[in-house]
């Protein structure tokens, strides 16, 4: 078995940046699929969301706390401690707003949905940081909103709370995005990443404590598990986007709306609906087309947990 390992291990080192980037991305969309859909296993067990949301980040804090050790107190220095409040608050809303309408909506709905928020992302560096719209970045973001508009279908039917939570968070996403593209223009990322860890566990645990009951031993694997499975998808999409550029990697990205769906089949029942498969498709369309264009991996990725 060791053998069998260590040789995938020296395969994987030797392969080509762009297979390595590919690789990486496809573990980052698998990963969060089974995060996801733990998170939302466990909302229909009765445990409010944002419980679950806090146990994330404590566990998350816990699993990073090893990397943040080797640097000593050093990461800690910074001069935008007001900027690192912001994009944390904004963090801790948008995982809430996300991981809410995940108990409310089926699987792939939400992650369909999810798939926009690089594009609310664009709009946020062009009102923020000033960046030029040019015309490719007018025709992803409408194909983008077209794409949504199918998956919702207003005056079809009515537009769902938990669909509305979806891009809400993707919103609120999208400007913590920004604020991240500002502070490391000065911090260090695993300052940000520091930062983040330390700010959002209270945080979260301020909006728990209104829905708080203890979790059973079983409720606790599971969320052990859901940090564990975010905290791999968070590492492997970092190193995808390191490894290999946006318009390689993110056609794999989409490959976690085909987890989403088969999580949801068997495990919850949920048969996707024709439409947000469509809308799904034009979505992704337009991010991969905007990526193309101008590609700016720092804006890539969607609502994670």
């Amino acid at each position: 078995m060791d053998n069998i390992k260590n040789r995938i291990s020296a395969r994987f080192a030797s392969a080509p940046p762009g297979a390595k980037g590919v690789g990486y991305m496809l573990g980052s969309a698998a990963s969060i699929s089974g995060a996801n859909g733990a998170v939302q296993h466990l909302s229909y067990t009765g445990l409010h969301v944002f419980e679950i949301a806090f146990f994330r980040q404590l566990f998350g804090l816990v699993l990073m706390s090893a990397l943040f050790l080797r640097g000593g107190l050093r990461p800690l220095i910074t001069q935008k401690i007001w900027l690192h409040v912001l994009r944390s608050i904004l963090n801790v809303v948008a995982m809430l707003a996300f991981f809410y309408g995940l108990s409310l909506e089926p699987l792939a709905k939400v992650v369909s949905l999810g798939l926009t928020a690089p594009l609310f992302a664009t709009v946020g560096a062009v009102i923020f940081l000033r960046e030029k719209m040019t015309l490719r970045r007018w025709i992803a973001l409408g194909i983008g909103v077209v794409g949504a508009l199918i998956i919702l279908r207003p005056g079809v039917q009515v537009v769902s709370l938990g669909a509305l939570m979806v891009l809400m968070s993707n919103t609120l996403w999208a400007v913590a995005l920004v604020v991240i593209k500002v502070l490391t223009r000065t911090d260090s990322s695993v300052t940000v990443a520091l930062y983040s860890s330390l700010l959002q566990t209270p945080l979260a645990f301020m909006f728990a404590l209104f829905f708080w009951q203890w979790p059973t031993v079983e409720q606790l694997f599971w969320l052990l598990g859901i940090a564990i499975f975010g905290t791999i998808s968070q590492l492997a999409l970092t190193e995808a986007f390191r490894n290999a550029d946006a318009t390689l990697v993110l056609p794999a990205d989409f490959t976690k709306v085909i987890w989403a769906s088969l999580i949801g089949y068997f495990f919850f029942g949920q048969v996707p609906e024709i439409w947000v498969g469509v809308g799904a498709v034009v979505i992704f369309s337009a991010v991969f087309y905007n990526s193309y264009s101008d590609s700016r991996p720092s804006f890539i990725g969607g609502s994670t947990p």
